[in-house]
């Protein structure tokens, strides 16, 4: 790692904290050379997550005004993939809404929202990996959801409802950036006067050329968030359930909402 972080950042750069990881990318807390605090994300160059197209949507997001995490580098260095990005600082909106009063609430969830309209307007070339060209939104929907539910019931579960409603998926509307994984703990909040505000849309690493309504079905999920499961039309009960089926949680909630939609939508589990 001492390579690595020499190699983009220059000598000086020192790692000084492991922070929480997933989907395969370590991440570290790294004073830069000027000491200024950074984060470092590496993953195996050509594995899972695809680090430096994490850091094209980011920057994509932040053309359009949604707060992230500035992009310091994005290469690959002696085989790693390598993320650097400044360190923002906040707290995670998971650990602050259970507290906060329904004014503060009330003005994170507007700002949220807003995220969730400034991403409808990165429009994408097509469905799928961003930047792909030629992708139908029935199809990439079809392929990402085989690259990431785990075989077995799980798989079968999602095959069939999207063999039910493939119908729904017909691409009229277009593609647009989606980040894939927008929940309560991927938003940083800090403190404004008696409240909160929005300080960053953290982790990008799901991103990919979607509908537009995929990050707002997904996040109605968590508490904290926009929306409400309660809420969601076909398409949007469709997505949660994709979303139910890639994550073996063993928890009650979790397990009631994965049988709710899909006894609504019809598919036995």
């Amino acid at each position: 790692m001492d390579e690595v972080l020499a190699a983009v950042l220059g000598p000086g750069a020192r790692t000084t904290a492991a922070l929480p990881g997933a989907g395969g990318a370590s991440v570290r807390a790294v004073m830069g050379p000027r000491g200024e605090p950074l984060v470092v994300k590496t993953a195996p160059a050509g594995a899972a997550p695809d680090l430096l197209r994490a850091a094209r949507a980011q920057e994509s997001a932040r053309a359009v005004g949604v707060p992230v995490p500035r992009t310091v580098a994005a290469r690959v260095v002696v085989g790693v993939q390598v993320h650097v990005t400044e360190r923002v600082a906040g707290r995670r909106w998971c650990d602050v809404h259970p507290h906060a009063g329904d004014a503060a609430r009330g003005a994170v969830l507007r700002e949220l929202a807003s995220v969730l309209v400034r991403l409808r307007t990165v429009e994408q070339p097509a469905f799928g990996e961003l930047g792909a060209r030629g992708g139908s939104e029935l199809g990439a929907l079809r392929a990402r959801t085989r690259a990431r539910v785990p075989a077995g019931w799980r798989s079968d579960a999602a095959e069939l409802v999207l063999d039910r409603s493939g119908p729904l998926f017909d691409g009229a509307a277009g593609a647009v950036l989606v980040h894939g994984d927008l929940h309560h703990a991927n938003v940083l909040v800090r403190p404004a006067g008696p409240g909160w505000r929005l300080a960053a849309v953290l982790d990008w690493d799901s991103a990919w050329a979607g509908p537009a309504d995929a990050d707002a079905a997904r996040a109605a999920f968590w508490d904290g968030m926009p929306g409400s499961p309660g809420d969601a039309d076909e398409r949007a009960a469709v997505q949660q359930l994709l979303w139910c089926l890639e994550y073996r949680d063993a928890g009650g909630r979790h397990r009631a909402d994965t049988a709710r939609l899909a006894a609504r939508l019809g598919v036995p589990l």
